[in-house]
């Protein structure tokens, strides 16, 4: 298989990737979409990982050169796109446990929690002891 019949295999199952998450995302969860271009990268280092290990070159040929130096950066763009992915979700979750967090803070004021706590008497048991 040449390099550019390979190129162009390898877009293919990515853009399919792509279109598939992108359905998935729309339907069930909208977490997905962030996680497209992960799921599209990836699937191209995997195309290209088995036809570096599978496929056999003609002798003397720079074709093998070519398919790790795009596996490689399909993996290097890949890990990026992870970890950008983990970054926006972490952001996000941070923003949701921080306004939970203040809001549970507010709550839970020293004013707040002595008027929990504060032990209120019959006026009766009161009158006794006062008396």
């Amino acid at each position: 298989m040449s390099f550019k019949i390979g190129i162009l295999i390898c877009l293919i199952i990515m853009v399919f990737m792509a279109c598939i998450t992108y359905y998935l995302g729309k339907k069930l969860a909208h977490s997905l979409m962030k996680y497209i271009p992960v799921f599209s990268f990836i699937s191209g280092a995997i195309f290209y990982y088995i036809k570096l290990h599978f496929i056999s070159y003609k002798p003397n040929s720079y074709d093998g050169i070519y398919d790790m130096i795009v596996f490689i950066i399909l993996i290097v763009v890949g890990s990026i796109a992870l970890f950008e992915t983990i970054i926006i979700d972490a952001v996000e979750n941070s923003r949701f446990f921080g306004s939970s967090y203040k809001a549970v803070r507010k709550a839970i004021k020293l004013e707040n929690v002595k008027k929990i706590f504060k032990l209120r008497m019959p006026s009766g048991i009161l009158r006794k002891i006062r008396s």
